[in-house]
């Protein structure tokens, strides 16, 4: 918990210095020049940069482009009033507050606008002095709205382990050594291994370690990408840039301005996008897709594959000169048959998280963790949480054994299969060896069937046993082709069919 607290202590003061370091955005809308000029000057010289219009429609096309900290508005304007431009904000720029002025006896209205959502509004003639304070107060607002999101999420992936490097071997001492050094620095990180290694929690324990821990930390699985959208979603796009592009758009880059952005897959990149991640690996700089302004960032790039990259040089598929921009630094994640100690201290993490997660307690059996052992992993990391989350599911009490593992895991580590599929009781009822490879309907059934013959066939001895009406069982039964049973005494004749007769 002390840990915790630190954490969320050290990540406000990181956001407190952000907001202050920031540049905060402000869209002002009134038709009276005088007033608009007036007011952009007090505005700017409060630190914002302030974007100053009209009339309701030029600000309607300012939220098109661009999302900002605050909009200031008076409410009546030559083409439209006020409160259709909160409606507006609400469903461009959602977490914008709005400000509005108003004149002599519209107060009224602005209370009204103010239980539609506004931040507050201002009578005119306006008092400056009001005005800065009331600017103060609204980005103030606005930037622990952004904060207590960016606190959730970054809480979020703490308690899913995403930077938390779990392992005891001397490959992974080896790779947290390494993260402890080069974490704090900007330097550039390429990192390597099968799928399923870890390689995106190695990214995480490198954004952890850094100075830029509380700053954005942007994830992009270029191969999840069509390459034809791929340039777009990391540059970003101005509006019209092409047929669908019906506002601007920030592209990774700038959502991770001042953090890191991690590219998994960076073998999957086509050509031209190469052209253009070089660039800013060697500028720090950019443009949007379709735009001309040149846009400068302060990222900490972070690359992974499962490729070899001189392969697919010699193939032609990736840029020389990329490449030797991207491996300043490489880690290699090895696979998990190269480190199978790290299964004994990985598989009791995996099941305290699927505790958690699903809300029931179970303990893996020394039986089944020696199954683990002997498996090879071609999936890695990754498969061996599947694995344990198939058993946590399908395990019946609050221990997991092996049956209760993927039958290719049983097949691969050598241990024997049940012999038939009609699935049996053992000798002293306890448990029930079942192939997993079945569905729902499967399992229920061999199970009911199980049960029925180890009561000899007695259907009301097989439903109490089941914890089952009797009725439930009559229908089960007529459902499994097996209602034809002479042996059933009166006694077990469901109140309906007893009555009937």
């Amino acid at each position: 918990m002390e840990g915790l607290a630190s954490f969320v202590s050290a990540h406000i003061m990181q956001l407190m210095a952000a907001y202050h370091k920031q540049t905060r955005t402000v869209l002002l809308v009134e038709d009276h020049e005088t007033t608009r000029i007036t007011l952009a000057g007090v505005i700017e010289r409060e630190g914002c940069k302030v974007t100053a219009v009209a009339s309701a429609g030029a600000a309607r096309e300012k939220l098109r482009d661009e999302e900002y900290d605050l909009v200031i508005t008076d409410l009546r304007l030559p083409d439209g009033d006020g409160m259709e431009l909160l409606d507006e904000v609400r469903r461009l720029s959602a977490g914008s507050p709005v400000i509005l002025i108003t004149g002599h006896g519209s107060e009224e209205t602005a209370v009204l606008a103010m239980k539609k959502g506004a931040f507050n509004y201002l009578s005119k003639p306006i008092d400056l002095n009001r005005l800065r304070a009331e600017l103060e107060g609204a980005l103030r607002w606005r930037q622990v709205q952004v904060e207590n999101a960016e606190l959730q999420q970054e809480l979020v992936t703490r308690r899913r382990g995403d930077s938390e490097l779990i392992g005891v071997s001397p490959a992974i001492q080896k790779i947290k050594d390494k993260i402890r050094q080069i974490g704090p620095t900007s330097a550039t990180i390429l990192i390597t291994g099968e799928s399923g290694v870890g390689k995106e929690i190695v990214a995480g324990a490198l954004q952890a370690a850094s100075d830029r821990a509380g700053q954005p930390f942007v994830k992009v699985n270029v191969a999840a990408l069509p390459h034809e959208l791929l340039e777009s979603e990391l540059f970003g796009h101005e509006r019209g840039a092409f047929t669908s592009a019906v506002r601007m758009r920030k592209g990774r880059f700038e959502l991770s301005d001042g953090g890191t952005l991690f590219l998994d897959e960076i073998a999957e990149c086509p050509p031209e996008v190469q052209v253009k991640l070089l660039r800013v690996l060697q500028e720090q700089e950019f443009e949007r897709v379709g735009g001309t302004d040149t846009i400068r960032t302060d990222v900490r790039m972070i690359f992974a594959t499962n490729r070899d990259l001189k392969t697919e040089m010699a193939a032609g598929r990736f840029r020389q000169d990329l490449y030797f921009r991207i491996n300043v630094i490489q880690i290699p994640v090895p696979p998990l048959r190269e480190r199978r100690e790290d299964i004994d201290v990985l598989a009791p993490h995996f099941v305290r998280e699927l505790n958690t997660q699903h809300g029931r307690i179970k303990t893996l059996s020394p039986a089944a963790l020696d199954v683990l052992r002997r498996y090879d992993w071609p999936g890695n990391v990754r498969e061996l949480r599947n694995a344990i989350e198939h058993a946590h599911l399908l395990s019946p009490g609050t221990e997991m054994f092996p049956d209760a593992l993927p039958e290719d895991v049983l097949h691969r580590a050598g241990v024997a299969l049940p012999a038939s599929a009609t699935g049996s009781l053992s000798s002293s009822g306890d448990a029930l060896s079942l192939p997993l490879t079945l569905k729902m309907d499967d399992v229920e059934r061999q199970f009911i069937l199980a049960v029925y013959n180890k009561a000899k066939r007695n259907k009301t001895l097989a439903a109490k046993m089941l914890g089952i009406g009797l009725k439930t069982l009559y229908r089960k039964l007529k459902e499994y082709g097996e209602d034809n049973d002479e042996e059933t005494t009166s006694s077990e004749v469901p109140a309906e069919k007893a009555g009937a007769k």
